[in-house]
């Protein structure tokens, strides 16, 4: 399955530049890399290792200096990392993250064989979408010209069989504005939904080259989306998300 990683040369530098602590806190005594690895594989079942050779279990922790403050920020500094290691996949193992302390995301990294990588891209969800809005509070978004709220700390699950359209938008003038046109047997999509901020618009001609947006839906890598909602699925509260 074709992957679109929003890591470009600019992405790779910021990771990198980013306040994390990263640690391997074990490594394979066995394992002997060949070259480098562009994927990584979210693992979606834990317990099926069949074709995986195990890597190392690495730790990313953020740091006071205002970076690595986010789950995306330490995925992409695990992402990073794991590239030297020969590693192509990654199973999630905890992430601990409240107001009074550091986030901390630890991931076993594996290297998958094509038989396993075909097996785990095969269970993928077809023909849904999730979207995913803010921690701590409800952010709201219009699905089909309705206005709706993604619940704090949860998400939203729609179910987008082939023919159908589903629109997303998140603000007005300067906003986001998106159509989804699924096809058959479409792969799993992740959105991220924000509020009100910088950039998004094309300053008028005279004006001060600074511009403003009353949201932005982003589109999430598909390996990182998986990551992203087994943790909440772990912390969401019972009835947190909606399916429809």
């Amino acid at each position: 399955m074709k992957r679109l990683y929003l890591v470009s040369c600019m992405f790779l530098l910021c990771a990198q530049s980013y306040a994390q602590k990263m640690e391997f806190l074990r490594k394979s005594e066995t394992f002997r890399k060949n070259g480098k690895s562009n994927a990584f594989h979210y693992w979606s079942v834990a317990d099926d290792t069949l074709g995986l050779t195990y890597v190392a279990t690495l730790q990313a922790r953020g740091t006071a200096m205002n970076g690595g403050k986010n789950l995306y920020e330490l995925w992409l500094g695990c992402l990073v990392k794991s590239r030297k290691t020969g590693a192509n996949a990654f199973i999630f193992r905890s992430f601990q993250d409240s107001d009074s302390t550091q986030p901390v995301l630890v991931l076993d990294l594996y290297f998958a064989d094509e038989a396993a990588i075909a097996r785990n891209d095969a269970r993928m969800e077809k023909n849904v979408v999730y979207l995913f809005g803010n921690k701590g509070k409800p952010m709201p978004v219009k699905v089909n010209g309705e206005d709706t709220d993604i619940p704090a700390n949860a998400w939203l699950r729609y179910e987008t069989p082939a023919g159908n359209e589903l629109k997303l938008s998140k603000g007005g003038a300067g906003g986001a504005h998106i159509t989804i046109r699924p096809k058959e047997e479409q792969a799993v999509e992740y959105f991220s939904v924000s509020g009100f901020g910088l950039g998004g618009m094309v300053p008028p001609p005279g004006t001060v080259g600074l511009s403003f947006n009353t949201g932005r839906i982003s589109p999430v890598p598909v390996d990182f989306g998986g990551l992203m909602l087994e943790v909440m699925r772990k912390t969401a509260l019972p009835g947190a998300a909606v399916s429809r």
